[in-house]
């Protein structure tokens, strides 16, 4: 048993290891437009500020569940520290925000694709809080300025993961708001990803004609002897 998870642990360190690897790659042939700067991750995590009730909300969507915490592999944990903190990092411009919660609350809400008993207390929760916290959004997470909620909901379409922060202040009517609407909440997500996929869309169709024009300059700028051979 113990061996078979220890095998298990290897995989998916190589997996890490292999999808920085494929996103280096992807990176050189100019294939990452969800990412506002180049990055060694895929997917990114998305980003969105709202206003809801009136008092502002960011919500960070990412893909899968969150991984297995090791403690004794620090290897791996490196590979999973580096995931998040360049999703969430790159996905966003956050020089464009010039606001800052002083007492915070996280809210990490975990979506399974079927009823499997899990633990909510996942440790890698706190990865994301340190990502969170080099964007700018809050300050030091100590006990008094950051608290942490775990949710759980079933999502038969997939694992994913939907963290949002709110001001402490205002937390007891987001937490009511987050039960009864967070459907509606994934919405938002869904139609994010879409204008993602119609922008890249929209980026590789302006490349095609790019290589085209470029193509035919210098077509044009050979002589027809040399250009028919």
């Amino acid at each position: 048993m113990e061996s078979e998870k220890k095998m298990l642990f290897e995989q998916l360190k190589s997996i890490e290891e292999l999808k920085v690897y494929i996103m280096s790659q992807i990176n050189k042939l100019g294939g990452n437009y969800t990412a506002i700067k180049r990055t060694s991750v895929y997917p990114m995590a998305k980003v969105k500020s709202m206003l809801i009730n009136d008092y502002p909300v960011f919500q960070f969507s990412f893909d899968g569940a969150l991984p297995a915490y090791k403690e004794d592999d620090r290897d791996y944990l490196a590979l999973i520290r580096h995931y998040y903190y360049r999703a969430t990092f790159d996905s966003y411009d956050f020089t464009k925000i010039d606001f800052k919660f002083s007492q915070s609350v996280i809210i990490t809400a975990h979506y399974f694709n079927n009823m499997q008993i899990r633990d909510l207390d996942n440790r890698n929760r706190k990865l994301i809080q340190d990502a969170i916290r080099q964007t700018g959004l809050i300050g030091d997470d100590s006990w008094s300025r950051v608290w942490n909620v775990d949710v759980g909901f079933l999502d038969p379409k997939g694992n994913h993961v939907q963290v949002y922060v709110v001001s402490q202040d205002n937390f007891s009517n987001f937490m009511s708001y987050l039960l009864e609407e967070h459907w509606e909440l994934l919405k938002v997500v869904e139609a994010s990803r879409k204008e993602t996929i119609i922008e890249e869309y929209k980026l590789e169709e302006i490349k095609k004609t790019e290589n085209v024009d470029t193509e035919s300059k210098e077509k044009n700028g050979i002589p027809a002897a040399e250009f028919w051979g």
